[in-house]
Parts: structure tokens; sequence; C-alpha cells
């Protein structure tokens, strides 16, 4: 009874924070965020690219980054190459120009690399574009004009998958479809915790205010994005602004990435804890971090659920064939249907994910199909993300970090 209990209260979560999001999408959907400016100025830029052995992608990263639609004179691009053992600051070379700096460095990590970046430029807005992805050519134009709202301290854009060709990468284009309606819905609510590393723009004054970027247990995207909001400033999110980044192809390399970001929230969590369930901060602090702490705990349990009754399924197999000497078979009636109150939930758990994922794919392409790979999704990645999620408090527990690399 206890289980059962625990189990009816994390679904009955799940479906409200879904709901909450999907009616908090409803009521903002006719906004139109990024349309004209108010007063024509535009603000001078400084583009960051932070690498380390990146030869092979960014070639194509700075090429994007010439193509954007925004005055040469007021567009600065800065190579920082992160001590790479490669060709990456040979490739960076080839480029260099009156607009594309690079600079060399030491291997320190990535928010070093925007640390010395943001020293060596004087640009109104500064953001940063990972090595390994792309930016459509008006992306820069459409984030612009949210900054005239003087408490937005940083603009987000939509993220896609970049060219997937794996299973593994069909599913992560999926929840990138998810991740984009979600971050711009906890935008809208004043309650995003995270800028990633993908084009993000931010106010520069705000960040050398703020002290610059910091280690943020190597998700300083996620620590600069709570010390923003921690501060009075605003998150926005433009989703209609296309970035393709590229993501892990194999399992091992997904697992490491996951373990980063969960660990990543986990200790920055803890860094920020004053944040959690404190009025001042609105419903960044009294619901999305505090639920999306307990998610964790949730995807944790559900898996453990499911791996008993699996266990305890094949069990009571062993022991009917040692009853009978015949082995168990499944069967099933097209006239029966479990209309239990749980696999109701369930199903409708399932169902409001697909509406999410639906309008995730509207708001970031302008189709409401749902993309390719939606089925290996819902049947399959909802056994990975247990795993990674685990290890991850797990390392946060006992103290073990994680690497970038």
């Amino acid at each position: 009874m206890i289980f059962e209990g625990i189990t009816y209260a994390f679904l009955f979560i799940s479906l409200f924070f879904e709901v909450f999001l999907l009616v908090s999408f409803l009521e903002r959907r006719f906004a139109r965020i990024g349309a004209s400016r108010q007063n024509g100025v535009l603000p001078s830029v400084a583009i960051v690219v932070p690498c380390f052995n990146e030869e092979k992608n960014l070639a194509t990263t700075l090429r994007s980054l010439m193509s954007l639609e925004y005055p040469k004179e007021l567009l600065d691009i800065i190579v920082v190459d992160d001590g790479s053992k490669d060709t990456t600051l040979a490739v960076a070379h080839s480029f260099a120009n009156q607009h594309i700096q690079v600079i060399h460095k030491e291997n320190g990590g990535k928010h070093s690399a925007m640390n010395l970046a943001l020293a060596h430029t004087n640009a109104d807005l500064i953001g940063c574009l990972d090595a390994d992805s792309i930016v459509a050519r008006d992306g820069l134009m459409r984030i612009i004009p949210v900054f005239d709202d003087i408490r937005v301290a940083a603009v987000t854009p939509g993220l896609h998958v970049r060219e997937p060709s794996t299973l593994l990468q069909y599913m992560q284009h999926v929840e990138y479809r998810l991740s984009i309606f979600n971050r711009f819905v906890l935008s809208a609510l004043g309650s995003a915790f995270v800028a990633p590393g993908p084009f993000s723009i931010f106010r520069a004054h705000v960040v050398r205010d703020l002290g610059g970027w910091r280690h943020g247990h190597s998700t300083e995207d996620m620590e600069m994005a709570l010390r923003i909001q921690a501060r009075g400033f605003l998150i926005a999110n433009v989703p209609g602004v296309r970035v393709h980044t590229t993501t892990p192809r194999t399992i091992r390399a997904l697992f490491k990435q996951r373990v980063r970001w969960t660990y990543g929230f986990l200790r920055n969590a803890v860094d920020y804890r004053h944040m959690f369930g404190n009025t001042r901060y609105g419903n960044l602090g009294l619901l999305v971090l505090p639920t999306a702490l307990l998610s964790i705990g949730t995807g944790i349990y559900f898996f453990a659920r499911t791996v008993y009754g699996a266990g305890s399924s094949l069990a009571d197999g062993y022991a009917w064939y040692r009853l009978t000497g015949e082995f168990p078979y499944p069967h099933m009636s097209l006239f029966y249907v479990n209309t239990s109150a749980l696999w109701f939930l369930v199903w409708l758990a399932i169902g409001l994910v697909l509406v999410l994922i639906s309008t995730g794919s509207w708001i970031g392409t302008g189709s409401k199909k749902l993309p390719k790979g939606t089925s290996l999704f819902v049947l399959f990645y909802c056994f990975l993300v247990p795993t990674w999620l685990a290890t991850a408090l797990v390392r946060a527990i006992v103290g073990r970090g994680v690497q970038w690399r």
C-alpha cells in the first residue's frame, strides 16, 4: 500500500506539472517574441566560440557565424582555443580577419575561455556558440529585439539535433523538441534555469557585474542562469531561432554527457538552495526548481519499480515451471483492456508528453507533426534516463565529480 501510494503521488505530480506547462503555454501562445525593434538601434555583439579539439567542426561553425544577417561592423567573433591537441588552432587562424579574433590559451575549461573572451571585448552583448553547432542566418536579428526589455539579461534559442543519423540521435531529436517547448514556457514564467552553450546571448555588463562565468560543477551555463535569476534578471527564449547542435552518437557518450548535466544540477541546487521554496523567486523557487529536483527521484523510483516488477514476474514464472514443468506464456485478449486507475494515469501522462512534443515542434519549426523517432523515444528512452539520473545522484552524494571530457 505504501509503494502504491508513492506511485500515485508521483504520477499526480508529473501530470500536474505537464498540465501546468501546457496551460501556461496556451495563455501565452499569441505573444509575438522578437518581432520588431522599439528604437531601431542595434547593439554591438561578440560571439565566442570556445573550442577544444574541434578541428572537424570548427570551420562549419565559423561559416555559420559569418553568414549571420547582422551588420559586420557591429559583430565580432572570438575563437578561444582551450589548449587543443589537434589542428583546431590552425583552422581558427585560417579564418582570422578584422572581425574574427583568435585567442589561444592553456586548457582550463569552457568557463575560463568565456571569461578570457569577455576581457577582450567591449561589445554590448556577448554570446556563445559551441564549436559543434550552427545557427540560422536570421538568428541574431530575431534575438536582439528581446533585449529591449531591460529586465532581460539573457536570451536562448531553440535547439535542434544536427543531422541525426543513429537511432539514439533520433530519440534525442524528439527529446530536443520537447525541450523547445519546456524552455519556452519556463522562460515565459520567469523560471528558466539553463542558458545552453549553443547561441545563448547575454548582456555583457550584467555578466561582468556578476563576476563572469564560473566552473559551476562542469555546468557553467546552468550556474550562470541561476545566478542571473538570483539577482532578479530574466532569461527569455525565442524558440523560432534555430540552432543545430551535434549530439552523442553512442550510449556511452550520451551517458557521460547526461551524468554531467544531472550532477551539475544537483550540485548547483545545493549551492543555490536558498532559492528553493523561496517566494522571492516566484515560479522558479516555488514550483520549477523543486519539481526538477523531485523529477530525478521520480525517474529513479519508476525505473526501480519496473525492474522489481519484471523480476517478480520472472520469479513467479520460474516457480510455475518448477511446479508444472511448463513455461508460462504471455497471452492477451482483444476483449480485455486494463481499466485500472494506475494504467489510466500512465496512458494519460504519455498522451500529454506527445502533445508537448508536438507543440515543441510547432513553435520550433512551424510543423505540428510528431518528429521521426517519437515511438522509439516513448518505448526506450525512458529506460535510459534513470541510469544516468541514479549515477549522477550517487556521485553527488559521495562527492565524486565529473569531467567535461
